[in-house]
């Protein structure tokens, strides 16, 4: 089974939605409905994971179409922008890679599942391989409130077996804007091949 990476794990904007939803009934189980399918995303595989995502993304549209209430709205809004980073960060990792989990942590501190420190930090991350030996090149992106690229970060390479998982760790400057991360892998075996 496959974690829910921090990133996509929007119970807590649902919550601030649901809370904010108190006279609509509807509204709040439609988005309890929405905290439920992440449950799937950890029994299924890669490409099924794909899908719950936009599934959630496009309930979460319906639902933010038909909310009066503001509050409400920017939280449904902070979900679907984590769910598009996340997407964005599927798109530009090599097919046969795979992002397990990340997290970024005060450098020698514990880790932080959303928080994203200020200044020196330590990305973590955890990727599986299903193709053949290669090299790879992790790459963090750091995002402000409103889902907006603030800075991105390139580690450096890593030999990663064929049918592997493994764990990597570098250091990068975190931006004093940045809320939330997406991390990305390169393939640079076979580029160089």
């Amino acid at each position: 089974m496959t974690p829910l990476p921090a990133l996509i794990d929007i119970r807590d904007d649902l919550a601030r939605a649901i809370e904010e939803t108190d006279g609509d009934d509807d509204l709040r189980s439609e988005l309890r409905t929405v905290s439920d399918r992440l449950d799937a995303f950890e029994e299924r595989d890669r490409a099924d994971r794909g899908g719950i995502v936009d599934e959630v993304d496009n309930q979460l549209l319906r639902v933010e179409e038909r909310l009066d209430d503001e509050a409400a709205a920017r939280a449904v809004q902070s979900a679907r922008n984590r769910l598009h980073i996340y997407r964005e960060s599927r798109q530009q990792t090599d097919a046969n890679l795979a992002v397990v989990d990340s997290t970024v942590r005060d450098s020698g501190g514990p880790g932080a599942d959303e928080v994203v420190p200020v200044g020196e930090v330590t990305v973590a991350v955890t990727v599986a391989n299903t193709g053949a030996d290669t090299e790879i090149v992790p790459i963090v992106t750091f995002y402000d409130d409103r889902a907006a690229e603030v800075e991105s970060v390139r580690g450096p390479e890593f030999a990663l077996a064929g049918g592997e998982q493994a764990q990597f760790e570098f250091d990068a400057d975190a931006p004093a804007d940045a809320t939330t991360h997406a991390i990305s892998i390169s393939d640079t075996g076979e580029v160089r091949t």
